[in-house]
């Protein structure tokens, strides 16, 4: 599972990732949470987001944390496709270049730049449609514990709009 080049690594499918019930950013069933969908296609996962008045930190600007958040998200995903097994971030560095304002249409990419069986490293980036960046980030991931991986199996929601999660994580505990 070693894969060291400095482009994005290529990803063994495409269309709607699965989501789970409790996850704030797509958990169906978290009442505080976003609830959204991700894609993945190629070599990245993608997800769309508006930020609401709710995101705000300051009274004119999105918290930093949301979009670190979204950026977490997508950068998992692509950590868990490109292993076949349950990730969890254990380093992650944001550079937040631009304010993100509520209401505009935000693009979230994230993607493997290097994997090996412990280490998972990953880029991501927040732009909106015309390619504008508002946030680079990188992240090390690392497979979950073994202990913990079968509490994640039973928070998947299984959908027809969605991969199967069996198709995506082949080594549940």
């Amino acid at each position: 599972m070693k894969n060291d080049v400095s482009h994005p690594v290529p990803l063994p499918f495409s269309g709607t990732l699965p989501w789970t019930r409790s996850c704030f950013v797509c958990g169906q069933d978290n009442p505080h949470g976003l609830h959204l969908r991700s894609r993945i296609g190629k070599d990245r996962v993608t997800l769309h987001y508006s930020p609401r008045e709710a995101d705000l930190g300051y009274k004119h600007i999105v918290h930093g944390g949301i979009a670190m958040t979204l950026l977490d998200e997508v950068m998992t995903w692509a950590a868990i496709a490109a292993t076949g097994l349950v990730c969890v971030a254990a380093e992650i560095t944001t550079r937040l270049q631009k304010p993100i304002q509520v209401g505009q249409e935000l693009r979230v990419s994230g993607w493997v730049t290097r994997s090996t069986s412990r280490l998972i490293t990953t880029e991501g980036e927040i732009t909106d449609d015309a390619g504008e960046v508002f946030g680079r980030t990188s992240g090390k991931y690392v497979p979950m514990p073994k202990d913990h991986v079968h509490l994640t199996e039973k928070d998947f929601v299984i959908s027809p709009e969605s991969i199967h999660p069996r198709e995506i994580v082949g080594r549940w505990a």
